[in-house]
């Protein structure tokens, strides 16, 4: 009987958040999408008072297409820094998850993280991009993901082509780990970092199925020799349909 109640405990855990869907885990787009009719809005708080605000909507089937717009100094009794422009983000699946083969999408994305300094944020952005994700059921979801990418912040000169992967994992139905790996190879040709890449992980609490708190760490292969520790946000994520 306690094999049985055992057995019972654990494959509610595994079946818990299995059909969530995932359309970026920090800053690394997955093949996940937003269907038609759903919207994402999100508020994003970072380094030196930052806050940025964003909100992404299914326009019509395989197809969403979002916006961000923010400031350094938003807090504080200093002159807020806007950024220069608006950033917006698309993408398209072209292939959806079967049993073998994974979901692939492509896209654009023009919002990196952090300062925006210089024509560039201190973490690029993903520009033009491929990626694909496969999730399997082990104890709740397990999600893996990849793909390569094309910056367009290319001032510094450093224009090559860049990979990166990542991965999530729900724990009961409320925690939800994330974890991604970016090679920087569009970023190591200067003295502002040190060439091996970019390591971000998370913890998302789903507090509600429409209501969702991201606390981030970004950098933590400290490539950035001004990271101290690591480059700490936290993100607010308000899910919705029309």
């Amino acid at each position: 009987m306690r094999k049985l109640s055992v057995l019972f405990i654990l494959l509610m855990i595994s079946m818990s958040l299995f059909t969530f869907e995932l359309n970026t885990l920090i800053d690394t787009p997955t093949a996940g999408i937003l269907q038609q009719g759903e919207a994402e809005i999100t508020a994003k708080i970072y380094k030196n008072n930052g806050l940025l605000i964003g909100t992404r909507v299914g326009l019509f089937p395989r197809f969403m297409f979002g916006v961000n717009y923010g400031a350094e100094e938003i807090v504080g009794n200093e002159d807020p820094q806007w950024h220069d422009r608006v950033e917006f983000n698309a993408k398209v699946r072209i292939l959806d998850e079967g049993n073998q083969l994974p979901a692939i999408a492509i896209g654009y994305d023009s919002q990196g993280h952090g300062n925006y300094n210089d024509k560039r944020y201190d973490i690029k952005s993903k520009g033009a991009y491929l990626t694909a994700s496969k999730n399997f059921f082990l104890f709740g979801n397990l999600g893996v993901h990849g793909g390569i990418n094309y910056s367009l912040e290319t001032e510094d000169n450093d224009d090559e082509p860049n990979l990166f992967l990542g991965f999530d994992k729900t724990i009961g139905d409320i925690v939800v780990l994330l974890a991604e790996y970016d090679t920087g190879w569009n970023d190591n040709e200067t003295d502002l970092m040190k060439g091996i890449g970019f390591f971000n992980a998370s913890v998302d609490l789903h507090f509600t199925e429409s209501l969702v708190l991201k606390v981030s760490f970004y950098d933590l292969l400290l490539n950035n020799p001004d990271t101290q520790g690591c480059d700490r946000s936290i993100t607010l994520i308000y899910n919705m349909t029309f």
